[in-house]
């Protein structure tokens, strides 16, 4: 089949960890030698919001091998990749004539929100992508979370045997002086400052950042106003703006990443508990997560993490000696250099309809969420 090996077809307005997705899998293809046709498209999804793109995706029109297309009429490429399903949910202005051996949806997003209703439906979604694009896609779920509730859409959709997770260039993350090389240890954690990727109760917010005298919290993306309308008080915490300064710099500082959320959130990988790992940081986190990094943290609940986190401090050269362990599993496991070999064995995976193995809902809730999300996107129209 001539024309692209790759197409990729993204909301650009999007920033954070789908974007950089987007961007360690074109460029890991660029660098392999790989041709592919980067598609924007504009969805419903954004209505309202400002219409800027994200610039470094548009930048990887730079790169040997790809084309940023606007608006073609029909494209041909060994396989199709649509990027995050919720602007394809809400329905995208693209008409494109696509053919492909194997077209997938990078689920960066889980279907159920973390209160159990339904955020967007698995099945309109390939009938959407299938009246848009002529293709009808599997789902390439990101993690282990991601696909144990697309599990509960099957034998009705297919998905691909494995996860398509987030990819890191190794190199990119480099630590230095081990965690726990100074007196005083630091715990935080970082990421956009999103009230709904912290916990809901005021305990819950404090406690995995408070391990007791000897520590300091610092975090990176913090909304304060939020957290204290919820109780909180993180008038300790050396809180620092989102972007401020880099990611790296930032955890090198950290001797522990602690991450919990809301209950009503669904974190579908969790690309800072990764950059976390890369840097050789010991990760305390919310059980949820189990499922994406199963061996390479340490889970627990809220009010058990101080006491966790005080004993990584007491034993710190088995410590030390575990973040690089993990390091080295996840720099293999997760390394953009892996992107060309998965996207062959894509090709060739037969896929799967089976509803065996962990799943969110039984086929009935399944069927009752996805009623209930039409009914409310009738009264909204």
């Amino acid at each position: 089949m001539a024309g692209y090996d790759m197409a990729v077809f993204a909301e650009t307005r999007f920033s954070g960890g789908s974007a950089a997705a987007v961007i360690a899998d074109i460029s890991a293809m660029s660098a392999a030698g790989a041709t592919v046709a980067l598609v924007p498209v504009t969805s419903r999804f954004f209505d309202g919001a400002p219409d800027v793109p994200n610039s470094a995706v548009l930048a990887l029109a730079d790169l040997e091998g790809v084309s940023l297309l606007t608006a073609p009429q029909q494209i041909t490429a060994r396989a199709a990749f649509f990027h995050q399903p919720q602007p394809f949910y809400a329905g995208v202005a693209e008409r494109i004539a696509l053919r492909a051996e194997r077209a997938v949806i990078v689920a960066h997003h889980p279907p159920f929100r973390g209160d159990g209703s339904l955020e967007y439906d698995p099945l309109r979604t390939v009938r959407l992508i299938d009246a848009s694009f002529g293709v009808r896609p599997w789902w390439a779920p990101v993690s282990g979370v991601v696909r144990q509730q697309l599990r509960s859409f099957a034998p009705l959709i297919r998905l691909s045997s494995e996860d398509w997770v987030n990819r890191f260039d190794p190199e990119n993350w480099q630590p230095g002086p081990p965690a726990f090389s100074n007196q005083t240890a630091i715990v935080g954690r970082h990421g956009r400052a999103d009230p709904l990727k912290w916990p809901d109760r005021a305990r819950d917010i404090e406690a995995p950042l408070d391990p007791g005298p000897g520590w300091q919290a610092r975090v990176l993306g913090c909304p304060e106003a939020e957290l204290r309308a919820r109780g909180a008080d993180p008038s300790a915490w050396d809180c620092v703006p989102f972007g401020s300064v880099p990611v790296q710099e930032y955890l090198q500082g950290l001797d522990v990443f602690s991450y919990f959320y809301s209950d009503r959130w669904a974190e579908a990988f969790g690309r800072t508990v990764l950059e976390a790992m890369l840097m050789e940081r010991p990760c305390v986190l919310d059980p949820r997560l189990e499922p994406t990094f199963g061996p390479h943290a340490r889970f627990c609940k809220p009010q058990e993490a101080p006491a966790l986190i005080r004993r990584l401090r007491e034993t710190p050269e088995a410590t030390q000696s575990q973040c690089r362990d993990v390091r080295e599993r996840v720099a293999t496991s997760f390394a953009s250099a892996e992107v060309p070999r998965q996207f062959e064995r894509l090709l060739k995976d037969p896929g799967s309809r089976s509803r065996t193995g962990p799943k969110s809902a039984s086929p009935l809730v399944a069927l009752r969420k996805t009623v209930g999300l039409a009914l409310r996107r009738a009264k909204m129209t």
